[in-house]
């Protein structure tokens, strides 16, 4: 019996070594099949870094975390191919689909909304992202349309514009949900940027931003702000970013910094500094750790209008706050672990805790911190250019309260 339970051991750990051929030689080309909508040479960009590497060092896996990663394709078969002329790297893919209507849903303790978008998530076959459409909630509406333009060959950027109008009735709350300010407000805004790959992994941003915000009357108000305003932002950011695939979670290694001035027309100035991280690491096939860490920091403007330019806590990456919480300034963390629970042809769903902690700043609430668990299921759609559906649970220890959410959303 011990002898055979120490072969199986064997034959696990070290069967893939003993059966697998090495493949010895340089990559000299790449070769992708299964292309219907995409056009080759964009299929292609982001694979050229494997270029030149020895087949005996390259991790296949490596490879297929690169193609998940486009967001469009799905890789079905990797492999390398031995010829006289050197190593080619063949992928069998399968594109997702990318353009559709969808409907969308998010819902938490505080707030209900919904809305249609048309998206192509690979527009003109380019790896291009667009959408166009609405939300409706029960604090307002509004009408959203962007587009991003992915470079496709070195030394060319990016770039994307993004349009957004619509009423929202503002409430800002505290850490108990206690309504401190309620206003109601039409937003004007809209955005024209671009975006420089330096290398594989790291880039950098700049964006040129116009935003008109002007208060509405309302019968319902609380402690309102004094006026509206006018704004131009001006932002250049660096982004660093990595990603692993281990064959049931795509995860992602990242960092963003970011620095916007606003010159308002109709009151003092003020400076942005913002910070996003993110580091999840497999520890075995399907379970990995995560850690997420934001943070934003605005300078002093007008009293006036102040609250006009105050934050949510998603800028802290953080669930234990109300929706609808209001601070100025923002250090959150997250750290907690992901587990799939079930693959099939249709995607990934897995189960995720966590601990998470925010310290935040407003005039209203002064400085406080607060900390909690929070956990949920999600589910991570394959064949959709889709990120993932989920439904979430958050518990602060502070207040005492619970935040509950569910969401279908789209990334761009």
């Amino acid at each position: 019996m011990r002898l055979c339970f120490c072969f199986a051991v064997f034959f696990v750990l070290c069967g893939p070594l003993l059966y697998s051929e090495e493949k010895t030689g340089t990559i000299t080309s790449i070769e992708i099949t299964g292309l219907k909508r995409t056009k080759p040479h964009i299929a292609r960009y982001p694979l050229e870094r494997f270029l030149g590497r020895e087949g005996a060092t390259l991790d296949l896996r490596e490879v297929e975390a690169v193609v998940k990663d486009t967001g469009v394709l799905e890789p079905v078969l990797t492999e390398l191919v031995e010829t006289d002329e050197g190593l080619i790297l063949h992928l069998v893919v399968e594109e997702k689909w990318s353009v559709f209507p969808i409907p969308l849903l998010f819902v938490n303790s505080g707030e209900t909304n919904f809305g249609f978008f048309l998206a192509d998530t690979n527009a003109f076959g380019m790896r291009d992202q667009a959408a166009a459409g609405g939300m409706y909630g029960s604090s307002g509406w509004q009408a959203v349309a962007l587009y991003q333009h992915t470079p496709n060959r070195h030394g060319i950027p990016g770039w994307n514009s993004f349009f957004m109008y619509g009423r929202r009735e503002e409430e800002s709350l505290d850490r108990r949900e206690k309504v401190h300010r309620r206003y109601t407000q039409d937003r004007l805004y809209f955005s024209l940027g671009l975006f420089y790959p330096f290398t594989d992994h790291i880039s950098g941003s700049t964006a040129v931003s116009f935003a008109d915000i002007s208060l509405k009357d309302n019968s319902d108000v609380l402690n309102p702000p004094e006026k509206g305003a006018r704004n131009l932002g001006f932002a250049p950011a660096f982004s660093l970013r990595y990603s692993s695939w281990d064959g049931f979670l795509l995860s992602q290694q990242s960092l963003h910094l970011g620095y916007s001035y606003n010159l308002v027309f109709s009151g003092a100035s003020f400076h942005q500094v913002e910070f996003r991280g993110v580091y999840e690491q497999t520890l075995v096939p399907g379970f990995r750790v995560s850690l997420k860490s934001g943070a934003i920091w605005k300078s002093e403007t007008d009293s006036g209008i102040a609250p006009l330019f105050e934050e949510g806590p998603q800028r802290a990456q953080v669930d234990i706050l109300p929706r609808n919480f209001s601070a100025r300034c923002y250090a959150g963390f997250s750290a907690g672990l992901e587990k799939y629970l079930y693959k099939t042809g249709w995607g990934t769903l897995s189960i995720l805790g966590s601990w998470q902690g925010v310290y935040s700043y407003g005039p209203i609430s002064g400085h406080e911190f607060d900390h909690g668990p929070a956990g949920g299921i999600r589910f991570y759609l394959t064949r959709l250019a889709l990120p993932a559906m989920g439904t979430g649970i958050a518990y602060n220890v502070n207040s005492g309260l619970y935040q509950f959410t569910f969401s279908i959303g789209m990334e761009f």
